[in-house]
């Protein structure tokens, strides 16, 4: 079973992958990643984790920032996991070489502005994490039972991705 929801705990993740990527990709062109597997695909693999984190996110969250394009970078990493063999190297360059710096910048400022202590009583922040914990277990329950995948989206409305982990 997932952890609550904890907006301040997924910034940090975002925060963490944004300095592992810029570490890995430090002076390199695109060709020199392109050789090095090992390399790119952890690059891959990190954004991947932004996504999922900005993904998971509260709603109440994002609209707090609507600055940054949470839909964008969450679609992001649905495109690197669900069409892999899709993934365009000159894209993922661009997002080291343009997107990351900006975003560390925004993350690290909503880090530093938002109360946590007030945040994390927020009302509408609570009554998400609580119902979001309430579907899940809605999910295991019905994935326990054999339903399909289709249909247990369908009516908890939680991704193929959220229910696929349990």
């Amino acid at each position: 079973m997932r952890e609550p929801v904890r907006d301040r705990d997924r910034l940090e993740h975002i925060i963490e992958a944004i300095d592992r990527i810029l570490g890995f990709a430090d002076g390199k062109t695109i060709e020199q990643l392109k050789a090095d597997n090992l390399r790119y695909y952890g690059i891959v693999k990190n954004i991947e984790i932004i996504g999922e984190a900005s993904y998971m996110l509260t709603r109440a969250f994002r609209l707090k920032y609507p600055e940054t394009p949470w839909e964008f970078i969450a679609k992001m990493r649905h495109i690197l996991v669900h069409d892999y063999y899709q993934i365009d190297t000159k894209e993922v360059y661009k997002v080291i070489q343009k997107d990351l710096r900006p975003l560390r910048e925004q993350v690290s400022r909503y880090l530093a502005e938002t109360n946590w202590e007030e945040w994390e009583k927020n009302e509408v922040v609570i009554t998400e994490s609580a119902t979001h914990k309430a579907l899940i277990q809605t999910a295991t329950r019905m994935k326990s039972r054999g339903y399909e995948l289709d249909e247990i989206c369908k009516i908890t409305g939680l991704s193929r991705d959220e229910i696929e982990w349990l």
